[in-house]
């Protein structure tokens, strides 16, 4: 928490700072124009005096062509007063003018400054809170193993058959160790290399079907029956990371059903749309925990007391932003002790 205030504290002067070199740029513009105007105007006040004068002394002096000009009597011609009134004016006007722009652009300068650095301040805070989650994350495993490791070591009585016994609960904690690593790993390679993602035209029914096949072995284990109906119809995408979207969530499914219980896979296009509701009978998640479950390392207190399977909260954030990167759209219906829907909205070929 400590990490995210002073996160806060720096963007807040960061934009200070940004608003400060925005005000001063627009006030340096400002200024200079104000300048150019005032030259430009009292050059256009000279020659309007001057030409007034010229017209004047052409009209009072009468011109004798053998003698010099001779004046008929003594008139101001031009009223130097009125003049440096109207330049004292426009000085005036301009300082005003000049205040009014400052005073707005100040506060349109502090949000813009915002905006500016909102999308830079947001995936800074998401780096940060994805290194403190993964750090967290990965020490529990760590920690797990050391202290297995370090128990048996201190223990002199220890067996072959409980030597092995360690060593063994020692690589399944390294396994868990590994998963969390690769799903990090995607994570990151999905939301920094998002272009690298090769769109080729599908079948979306071999899609169904192949993460049918890799998550069948754990559905038959638990006695959990898929039942997919799929529409014959073509999409648009990567093949690996959409099968890899649908295991996902058939895998979410499988884990948080009982036993003996039946899943659906359903999909039917809509206008340009294929629409597909993956139902099961699980154990459903409460509307608190709803707004969530696409965090990531979100784990609701449900899933924890009610199931045995452990995770790490990576696999549904993985699907959503795939589907993103698909151009799609995920929404999901739930209810306590009756199940889960996730409907997934993907664009049809076109």
């Amino acid at each position: 928490m400590e990490g995210f205030r002073n996160l806060k504290l720096m963007f807040k002067q960061a934009r200070i700072r940004l608003t400060i070199w925005y005000l001063l740029i627009i006030t340096i513009i400002s200024f200079s124009f104000s300048f150019l105007i005032y030259g430009l105007i009292d050059r256009e006040i000279n020659r309007f005096a001057n030409s007034q004068r010229n017209r004047i002394e052409r009209d009072l002096f009468i011109v004798n062509p053998n003698s010099p000009p001779k004046s008929i009597g003594t008139v101001t011609l031009v009223d130097q007063d009125l003049i440096n009134d109207s330049r004292h004016r426009l000085l005036l006007n301009l300082i005003i003018i000049n205040s009014f722009i400052i005073t707005i652009s100040g506060a349109l300068s502090y949000f813009l400054a915002g905006k500016t650095l909102s999308p830079i301040q947001k995936m800074t805070e998401d780096q940060s809170r994805f290194i403190s989650d993964a750090s967290h994350e990965l020490r529990t495993p760590i920690t797990a193993i050391k202290s297995l490791f370090e128990v048996s070591l201190r223990d002199k009585n220890l067996s072959l058959k409980e030597a092995k016994s360690v060593i063994s609960s020692g690589i399944e904690q390294s396994d868990h160790l590994k998963n969390l690593s690769d799903s990090l790993l995607e994570i990151s390679h999905l939301e920094n290399n998002a272009q690298k993602i090769s769109f080729e035209t599908l079948s979306f029914e071999k899609i169904i079907t192949d993460s049918i096949k890799q998550i069948e072995p754990k559905a038959k284990a638990k006695k959990i029956h898929l039942m997919p109906h799929t529409e014959p119809s073509k999409i648009s995408g990567d093949n690996n990371r959409l099968v890899e979207l649908f295991t996902i969530f058939l895998d979410n499914a499988i884990k948080y059903s009982p036993e003996n219980t039946v899943i659906k896979i359903i999909s039917q296009t809509k206008k340009n749309r294929i629409v597909t509701k993956i139902i099961d009978q699980g154990i459903g998640i409460s509307p608190n925990d709803l707004p969530h479950i696409f965090d990531r390392f979100y784990q609701s207190d449900t899933a924890r007391t009610k199931t045995s399977e452990t995770g790490y909260g990576l696999g549904l954030s993985i699907a959503k932003k795939i589907i993103q990167l698909h151009h799609g759209q995920i929404s999901v219906k739930s209810e306590l002790n009756h199940g889960t829907t996730f409907i997934i909205y993907l664009p049809l070929f076109s």
